[in-house]
């Protein structure tokens, strides 16, 4: 199995492929439990506390609130947690960075999300209230 370090790697890679908590570049990875109730449509996202204006967005997959400093960018994920109440993922995106996420449902149309990371070699920390405002 190419020695002790590939031993390792190949129970890693099962292990993670199994419980399905990581997602493989390529693939398509399983809903999270926190966003079953929550659509796609028109959002306003707000960071509160700050004289930033809001923006609004059109999202047609609302787990890409969870990274939006990658949302182009290929990323696997590793969910830490994961309750009908909220969630916690970190993603790994090769060659853009990486982000560590705490999404919380107040609402299925008020959600709270924390994340902080590295993106272009800069590190980042936001917090920010997404409101679905209708479709788009």
């Amino acid at each position: 199995m190419g020695g002790r370090w590939g031993w390792r790697r190949w129970i890693v890679t099962v292990s993670l492929a199994v419980t399905g908590v990581a997602t493989a570049q390529g693939t398509r990875a399983p809903t999270l439990q926190a966003m079953h109730g929550v659509t796609p449509g028109r959002w306003e996202l707000r960071m509160p506390g700050s004289t930033v204006p809001p923006r609004v967005s059109c999202v047609a997959d609302p787990a890409i609130l969870l990274r939006l400093h990658h949302r182009a960018a290929t990323c696997s994920r590793f969910v830490i947690d994961d309750s009908a109440k909220g969630a916690t993922v970190h993603y790994t995106c090769p060659g853009a960075g990486h982000v560590r996420s705490r999404l919380r449902i107040d609402t299925p149309r008020v959600l709270f999300i924390e994340s902080e990371g590295i993106a272009d070699g800069m590190p980042f920390s936001d917090a920010i209230e997404a409101r679905r405002l209708g479709t788009c």
